[in-house]
């Protein structure tokens, strides 16, 4: 396991300086991107859980959602090739991605201006960085639900981020020691 976890997260890594240099076309390619990486965790969990079946319900329920992945990962790459044939598929496919994001943008800029006023209430100074970073995230999501192509190169470098993320993290797995 840990060999296919160094493999996985080095071809993160690699993938994730594409995705960052590249945002445009990572968007473009978000629906692939997405099926590999759920199918990797997927296929991962599903071995994980195998290797170490013995130990506790915690492990199940990681195979269980890694069977989920793995499930939703096919149902994206079904999707993913009818939008290469299907057009229409692929502008609705890939509009419904942006509104969804720039709508999270905003959601999550609301919740982040709400609980600075909760820090403001407890006495501490950090309620300002966490009020300006929601209003600056609210502003970014109105912007993107109005300027499409600001939302898919935003979209296309956090991938990036992430998988780089997910790629380190996998890495660093493989130098842990395991628990006994």
């Amino acid at each position: 396991m840990k060999v296919l976890n160094f493999i996985f997260g080095l071809l993160s890594v690699i993938g994730a300086f594409y995705c960052i240099f590249y945002p445009g076309l990572t968007f473009l390619n978000s629906g692939w991107i997405v099926t590999i990486l759920l199918g990797m965790w997927g296929i991962c969990s599903v071995i994980d859980y195998f290797l170490k079946r013995k130990k506790s319900k915690s492990e199940q329920s990681e195979a269980v959602m890694g069977t989920l992945g793995l499930i939703v990962g096919i149902a994206a790459a079904v999707v993913s090739v009818l939008a290469m044939f299907i057009p229409s598929i692929r502008l609705i496919f890939d509009i419904t991605i942006l509104c969804i994001f720039s709508g999270w943008l905003i959601i999550d800029g609301i919740s982040s201006v709400a609980m600075s006023f909760k820090v403001k209430n407890s006495g501490s100074s950090a309620w300002i960085i966490s009020l300006i970073c929601g209003i600056l995230v609210i502003i970014g999501g109105i912007y993107g639900l109005f300027h499409l192509v600001f939302a898919a190169q935003t979209i296309g470098f956090m991938i990036g981020v992430l998988l780089a993320v997910y790629g380190v993290k996998l890495i660093i797995s493989v130098f842990e020691k395991p628990s006994v």
